[in-house]
């Protein structure tokens, strides 16, 4: 048991969460919903915060940069216990004043379960912005 907690800080056998979409185009001004799946890992962990953050990655002369558009707050502080399976509700309006996707301009939501003595666990969802 000793050694499974200490695996799960390192990320071995941690909780983990994923979010599922119910659309990945988008228009500016459209709400997009889903659901966040969170799964304890191995041993019972508190989770200190699960938030989305809305990021736009540009590349300009070769270099990526993140701008984060949003942080969306899902949940406070709970405890999972191992092997339990979560589900919490999604939904996001996207901005009406935003760039579309287009060569060098794209979007995603990176999920992100703040884990307490742990590392966290992040999840990846690319979205594409279309014009109106």
């Amino acid at each position: 048991m000793l050694l499974r907690k200490m695996m799960s800080k390192l990320g071995v056998g941690s909780a983990y969460v994923d979010l599922l979409l119910n659309k990945n185009v988008l228009k500016p001004g459209d709400v997009i919903e889903g659901k966040l799946y969170i799964r304890g890992g191995t041993v019972e962990q508190k989770i200190m915060k699960l938030d989305v953050d809305f990021v736009c990655k540009t590349l300009r002369d070769g270099k990526e940069e993140d701008t984060v558009i949003a942080t969306i707050p899902i949940a406070g502080e709970f405890m999972i216990e191992a092997e339990q399976k979560k589900v919490l509700p999604f939904r996001y309006r996207i901005p009406e004043q935003i760039v579309p996707s287009q060569p060098g301009v794209s979007y995603r939501f990176i999920t992100r379960l703040h884990i307490e003595d742990a590392v966290d666990t992040l999840d990846f969802d690319y979205i594409q912005i279309v014009p109106k």
